[in-house]
């Protein structure tokens, strides 16, 4: 059978697309390197979905040696559509949610995966069998289907987006006194990934030629290869040295109703706990602890997240704002003691865990308080 240059040119960018995506997953596999690897769900959180999301489009080889069908076509426009609302969704929510300790997002999503495993697995199969099977009425009734199973899957990418970008905003400031335990670096770095991964995939679906398929599978090889160059290296703060004396996991978040009222009992309450606070904090000098966070602190307050939370917004302005003026407070008595001290000694003898992290909290309370 001969090929036109078209299906070609087709069929060579799917097989590129597919060796990619093999690829990859082989490296999210394989690339554990010490010491990391004794602590992937930390480090790298999304590993194990990353390699099972690239590791699927071994679905798509039969349609590399079927240019001229149209249900192979058909079959790669589908798992497009689906699979880039999909795996991005799955990717954010498995890493940052992660990060967050958020995890309402797994049953959907679990449930989800049934009827997209059904659609490309029956894709896979119209494909194998001789003939064309999706034409007229049950075309448009598959694409049908499949185009409400992507509302559903835009539907978590977009949930996964507003979950991130919130963090970005406040949650990290509201959970932890050290920005680099949020990798929101990292965050703002790879939020483009998803987006120009679902706009290229889409295009490609809605136009449906040979040649846009074609550019656009290569297109996104190259961002499936940006994904993983930037994911390779672990993007979160902690030491690894630290797991050894680590305290357990910390818990979820706690549906707790917060502090209403302003009755005698509850102003007691509150200054009771903000002496627990400050007892912990200042007189145990917890912010010497680069890595605390609220859920530490609360841990030794021995008193709800959602209660320490709310104290510290109202009595000290904040979990991190205050953690980060009693860590200035020690610097500036540091370099008085220390005149001699570099930048380096007086950030990780401060609490602050390195001199980036020390100018990013003073640089975002100075601005604070201009405000």
């Amino acid at each position: 059978m001969f090929y036109t240059f078209r299906e070609l040119c087709y069929s060579s960018s799917l097989a590129v697309f597919i060796a990619v995506s093999l690829a990859i997953a082989a490296v999210r596999w394989g690339h554990k390197c010490e010491p990391y690897s004794r602590h992937m769900d930390y480090y790298f959180p999304a590993w194990k979905v990353v390699v099972y999301s690239f590791l699927t489009s071994i679905v798509l080889i039969p349609s590399v040696f079927m240019p001229k069908e149209t249900d192979a076509i058909l079959h790669v426009r589908m798992m497009l559509m689906l699979s880039s609302f999909y795996y991005s969704s799955m990717i954010l929510f498995s890493y940052f949610g992660k990060v967050l300790k958020v995890n309402w997002w797994k049953r959907p999503l679990y449930i989800l995966s049934i009827p997209f495993a059904v659609m490309i697995g029956s894709g896979c199969a119209f494909t194998l069998i001789p003939g064309t099977q999706l034409e007229g009425t049950f075309c448009k009734f598959y694409f049908s289907v499949g185009g409400l199973l992507a509302v559903a899957f835009l539907l978590c990418f977009s949930m996964a987006v507003v979950m991130l970008v919130r963090a970005l905003r406040r949650v990290a400031v509201a959970n932890y006194s050290n920005p680099e335990d949020f990798p929101s670096h990292y965050a703002k770095q790879v939020i483009w990934i998803p987006f120009t991964h679902v706009a290229i995939s889409w295009i490609i679906v809605y136009l449906g030629s040979l040649e846009i398929l074609a550019v656009g599978m290569l297109i996104l090889s190259v961002i499936n290869v940006a994904f993983i160059i930037s994911s390779l290296s672990p993007h979160r703060a902690k030491d690894v040295s630290q797991f050894e004396a680590a305290p357990e996991p910390e818990p979820e978040h706690e549906a707790v109703e917060p502090i209403c009222a302003e009755t005698k009992e509850n102003n007691v309450f509150k200054d009771d706990l903000v002496k627990t606070i400050r007892r912990c904090v200042e007189e145990e000098k917890a912010y010497l602890d680069s890595h605390l966070t609220l859920a530490t602190l609360s841990r030794s307050c021995g008193v709800n997240r959602t209660y320490v939370s709310q104290v510290m917004s109202e009595r000290f302005g904040g979990f991190f704002q205050y953690i980060n003026r009693c860590r200035m407070s020690h610097a500036a008595q540091f370099k008085l003691e220390y005149p001699d001290a570099s930048v380096e000694e007086v950030a990780i003898a401060s609490g602050f865990g390195s001199r980036q992290s020390y100018y990013n909290v003073r640089r975002q309370l100075q601005k604070e308080g201009d405000r």
